[in-house]
Parts: C-alpha cells; structure tokens; sequence
C-alpha cells in the first residue's frame, strides 16, 4: 500500500555505502525515520528532496507499529534555499530542528506542531531575526506541551515586582526570593524581553522585533529550561553562539 504524506526533514544520517536515514516530522504520523537507499550515490532522484530544512512529499508503506520505513519517493514540495547558501542561518534551522525532534511525538502529531516548524522556516527563509525567531518557536512549543515559562509574578512568592530570572524556577523571582536562590538581578530592559517571548508567538514576531527584540541571553535562559525541565539537550545551541557572537548568560 502506498502512503504519501508531506514532511518537514530533520536531519539525515549516513548509513551504510550509499544510504542515509532521515528523521522527519508529518502531521499524520509524527515523527518517522527513513531509510533512503542509494540517496548518496550520483544517479539518486530522491537526494534534493530528503536534504534537512526541505518539505518534501514522501511515499512509502505505512505499517502500524513502525517508525522506521523504507522510502519509496520523495519530492520537494518547498526548498528554503537562503537557510541552505547561509551557514549562520543554517545553524538556526539546525536548532529549530532538533527542539522539534526532541518535543514531538512519534505518533499522531497536532496541526499546530507541524504548522508552527513549517512557519519557523517560512520566517527565517524570510530574513527575520535569528534569536527572536527561535525563541519564540522554544516558547510556543513550551506552551502546546504544558512547560511555559511563567513570566506573570514571582514563581515563589507570587510578588508582581520581580527583578530576577530563574531557569531553574522556571521564571521570574523577586528581589527576596532572588537572593534567597543565589540568582543574581537583572537588567528591566532583559525582563521586559523574556516577558514579551514568553507571552507572544510567532505570529507576533514583528511587534516583537520591533519594541523589544530577543538576544541569546534570553534564548538560553530558554534552552537551560528545556535541559532542566524538558531533560533536553541542544547540542547545536554551542555552534550556533560561536557563529553569532552574541550576549550568552546562563542563568540557574
């Protein structure tokens, strides 16, 4: 039986001489992984279509049980070719990339999961600010999973005057409560910041970029909550602030 499902690719992996697996996500399954045989090789037609940040039309047999399958065919639907000629931009979508391979399920995914990475790479294709994108993509998927950042009062003691951050609480904390954790206080302007991300989406991102855009340190402090809350590990995150070059504060 043939199955033809559109798919945003992940990432791909050689395997063997001359095949590649690709982990992909679709809205009908989730996340599934392929085995592309002979996708290394010169005369491969499905190789431009399986490259990771592509959406392609994948056909293959569907069976219940599996997640990994072998592909039939593939063909590009979307190819975002500024994240592919740009190496700063290419290490954003790697992150957003494996933020998705680390949240989603392997099993029926929502429309809003797949809508929402399709979209992170509709906007960085566009030129939109690499920070505040992801940032934004980190907290939308924290809010469909039940993790957002609380960026309302104190997550201690529920003080709205709040002069600190904590990765660890998992939001804001007040002067008390800052210095009772050992967190040290940081700048309104950095506050005002986190609250706008963790409040907005990336439907907002140019209101967002406009009054008060994101920078790594607000992206990190967003990563260490998925390390400490999530148990995930972004691996990309160090390539991407080497290439970036900018502010980066972890903040426990």
């Amino acid at each position: 039986m043939n199955d033809t499902v559109s798919a945003l690719i992940l990432s791909q992996a050689d395997f063997r001489e001359s095949d590649v697996i690709i982990r992909v996500l679709t809205k009908e399954y989730g996340l599934l992984s392929f085995i592309a045989k002979g996708a290394r090789k010169m005369t491969s037609k499905n190789a431009g279509s399986i490259i990771p940040v592509t959406k392609a039309e994948i056909q293959f047999d569907y069976k219940d049980g599996q997640t990994m399958f072998r592909l039939k065919t593939a063909r590009t639907k979307k190819f975002y070719r500024r994240i592919h000629e740009d190496l700063k931009l290419t290490a954003a979508s790697n992150m957003l990339c494996d933020v998705c391979a680390g949240m989603a399920h392997e099993a029926a995914v929502s429309d809003e999961e797949f809508d929402l990475l399709e979209h992170a790479f509709d906007l960085l294709q566009e030129g939109k600010d690499p920070d505040t994108l992801i940032s934004l993509y980190i907290s939308d998927m924290m809010k469909l999973f039940g993790i957002q950042a609380d960026a309302d009062e104190c997550v201690r003691c529920g003080n709205t005057t709040v002069t600190a951050l904590s990765a660890k609480d998992g939001g804001f904390l007040c002067h008390d409560c800052a210095a009772k954790a050992g967190v040290r206080e940081i700048p309104a302007e950095d506050l005002k910041r986190f609250r706008l991300i963790v409040k907005g989406s990336l439907r907002h991102i140019d209101l967002i970029m406009n009054a008060a855009p994101a920078d790594t340190g607000q992206l990190g402090v967003l990563i260490d909550m998925l390390r400490i809350h999530a148990g995930l590990q972004l691996r990309s995150f160090a390539f991407y602030k080497a290439l970036y070059y900018k502010r980066y504060a972890t903040i426990e």
